[in-house]
């Protein structure tokens, strides 16, 4: 493959390294041995991986931004921005409390298909099926609740969660009208499950696709969902791990970004951490968080423009290659 590459600093890949594996949520541990089942995407697979598959589908279906009630959020506060963010299955919303300062937001957010709570949770109670328990441990001013997704018709995989998480921003200093930290999150958590009964699909084009749809122009061992509904784990032949991640990412900075490459005549950024190569491009257009209210101050943030990414990650950078440009065949609107 002909390849070109401008250099940047290690420090500048080491920031880029980071938001990536942030905005991945990529999981240890080898994919599931393929079966004797049914193809999907060409590859015969095990009722295990098919059923993981069909979970994680489900979980797509969930818009995130179509379970959080931007009227809920307005109810305690001035909303400042509104929208998708991360692995494309968390939508984020920032407001000024009543008795708060624009110095000290509150962020509320509502994040769907996760395979398990990433956080040690406290006992669990179930309300029209749905099972919820709170984080443990949290700090004053924040609350975590996670919930269970509802089950997948015939599905044998365990089913996968979601959770609400409500932070204040001036470390809990009473903002909270009830004087409970978890008032607001259970308030949200109340919209989220009765929005579950009727879901909206996401308009965003790439959170339609399935990442693992990349193996139809690979030659792969096998392949599972990953540890969110956006990642799809693969065993290249010869045995090696690799990764697809769908996302939405803060856009490419034009000086001072990761390395940009040019591989059969299509430029991707590029770096390189301690344990594989990481491609990705940018495909669709860019999605602006603010509220046409937003201040000024919230405007400027590099963290409300945020556009559609693709990366492609493997100990092997030639592996890395050849994904990513199987990648641009099927994700490249």
């Amino acid at each position: 493959m002909n390849r070109s590459a401008t250099v940047v600093s290690p420090l500048v890949a080491a920031v880029f390294s980071v938001l990536l594996v942030s905005c991945s949520g990529v999981v240890a541990g080898a994919p599931s041995v393929a079966g004797t089942g049914e193809p999907i995407y060409g590859l015969p697979v095990s009722e295990h991986t098919r059923a993981e598959l069909a979970v994680a589908a489900a979980a797509r279906d969930l818009a995130p931004c179509g379970l959080l009630d931007r009227d809920v959020v307005a109810s305690f506060g001035q909303v400042t921005a509104f929208g998708p963010v991360g692995d494309l299955s968390t939508c984020h919303a920032e407001l000024v409390p009543a008795r708060g300062t624009p110095a000290n937001p509150v962020w509320v957010e509502v994040t769907v298909g996760e395979r398990e709570p990433t956080e040690r949770t406290g006992a669990g109670e179930t309300a029209s099926g749905i099972e919820v328990r709170p984080a443990a441990g949290a700090l004053p001013g924040t609350c975590t609740l996670y919930f269970s997704l509802p089950p997948v018709p015939g599905a044998v995989a365990p089913g996968r969660w979601g959770h609400v998480s409500y932070l204040d921003g001036a470390g809990g200093t009473g903002d909270s009208a009830a004087g409970d930290d978890c008032a607001e999150a259970r308030t949200v958590l109340g919209s989220v499950v009765g929005r579950l009964a009727a879901p909206v699909s996401s308009d965003i084009p790439l959170a339609q696709k399935d990442p693992c749809r990349v193996v139809e122009k690979l030659s792969v061992e096998t392949f599972t969902a990953g540890s969110r509904p956006y990642e799809c784990l693969l065993t290249l032949r010869g045995g090696a791990e690799a990764s697809v991640q769908l996302a939405l990412s803060p856009e490419p900075s034009q000086a001072g970004g990761p390395e940009t490459v040019e591989l059969d005549g299509t430029p991707f950024t590029y770096f390189r951490d301690a344990i594989e190569c990481h491609y990705y491009f940018y495909p669709g257009t860019v999605f602006d968080t603010n509220l046409p209210s937003s201040p000024m101050s919230e405007r400027d943030k590099i963290g409300n423009r945020l556009t559609a990414s693709v990366a492609a990650s493997a100990p092997s950078c030639d592996d890395a290659e050849t994904l990513v440009l199987a990648a641009t065949e099927v994700f490249d609107y």
